[in-house]
């Protein structure tokens, strides 16, 4: 958690433009990153302490060679983290084809942690934020999703298991204002306290310029070398992870019409497909062809398939990345 901050140009980090080269064998060559990382102005320095950075994360294992000869492989822990990304991402398009409904009711969450258990606490926090819940006040966190079963498990491996409380209600009220499910209430409707506790404003506004690159990348992807044509979308790609990240992935019945989240997903998808058709480089990416493999996958699937296949690979993911110092085992009461 305490990693210096990547290199970022135009908000696309480092980071997630490797990650998102990495091969359908779990292989990465590091001469190719070199190459697409230069295009949108990453320097060589960057590519290599990102590459530094994930070895000693233990996301990725050097093969062989130095510098752009180098080789590497993704670790399970790497595999883990790649497979958390795909499998939200699957999740939003599910959201969008109408197959994660709202039932109207507001799920909360609270847990009290001790200060002398700071370190699970803030665990915790970040958690919770990072799943696309809200704060309500401090200690309560708000999302239209149940959000527990995840939570606690979690909460079990920080060993503060009794700390954390959910709670289930049709309407919330913050101050004088409410928020109700039902949109015939005189309270404020669901749809408008959405939209002022969570930045859907801004989240649309980066929505709507990931479309743009999105669209401009399907109408490009036959005059361009594959070199430039894998970078524009891996950038891209990379790009789409990062909102999704900061994407709380609200259900349809709490956004606004014609959502630009679910057009930017349209979007990708042309996209894909045409940088698939141009790009052998592009086409062989491992985490471009599993998100598109899992979001196809996942359309199929009810909402008990779905959650039965992820709900153990996203706990795995957020297991890896508690911090030691968190656990009861280095911080006894």
């Amino acid at each position: 958690m305490n990693d210096p901050a990547p290199e970022q140009h135009s908000g696309l980090p480092t980071r997630a433009l490797v990650l998102s080269a990495v091969g359908t064998d779990g292989e990465l060559r590091a001469e190719p990153i070199f190459v697409m990382s230069a295009l949108p102005g990453h320097s060589d320095k960057a590519v290599r302490d990102c590459l530094a950075r994930l070895a000693n994360e233990g996301l990725l294992v050097k093969d062989a060679g130095r510098g752009r000869k180098a080789s590497y492989r993704v670790t399970s822990a790497g595999r883990a983290a790649i497979e958390s990304d795909i499998g939200w991402a699957a999740y939003a398009h599910r959201v969008d084809a109408g197959l994660e409904p709202w039932d109207g009711w507001w799920h909360l969450t609270a847990f009290e942690v001790p200060e002398r258990r700071r370190a699970a606490r803030d665990a915790l926090r970040r958690l919770l934020i990072e799943l696309g819940a809200a704060p309500v006040q401090s200690g309560l966190y708000v999302h239209p999703y149940d959000l527990f079963d995840l939570v606690f498990e979690l909460a079990g491996r920080l060993e503060v298991p009794e700390a954390v409380s959910s709670f289930v209600t049709p309407s919330i009220r913050t101050g004088l204002v409410a928020a109700i499910g039902d949109e015939s209430a005189h309270d404020e409707p669901a749809s408008a306290f959405a939209r002022r506790i969570w930045p859907l404003d801004e989240l649309g506004e980066r929505y709507e310029v990931l479309e743009c690159k999105l669209v401009s990348i399907e109408a490009d992807a036959g005059r361009l070398d594959t070199h430039q044509l894998a970078a524009r979308m891996f950038a891209a790609a990379a790009e789409t992870e990062a909102v999704h990240r900061d994407d709380p992935l609200l259900p349809a019945e709490v956004l606004p019409d014609d959502w630009t989240g679910s057009r930017a997903r349209r979007a990708f998808m042309a996209a894909h497909a045409a940088a698939s058709a141009h790009s052998e480089l592009y086409a062989n990416s491992h985490l471009m062809s599993s998100f598109v493999a899992e979001i196809v996958r996942s359309l199929d699937e009810t909402r008990d398939q779905f959650w039965q296949r992820w709900f153990p690979r996203f706990l795995d993911a957020y297991r890896a990345r508690l911090p030691p110092a968190a656990t009861g085992r280095m911080q006894r009461d």
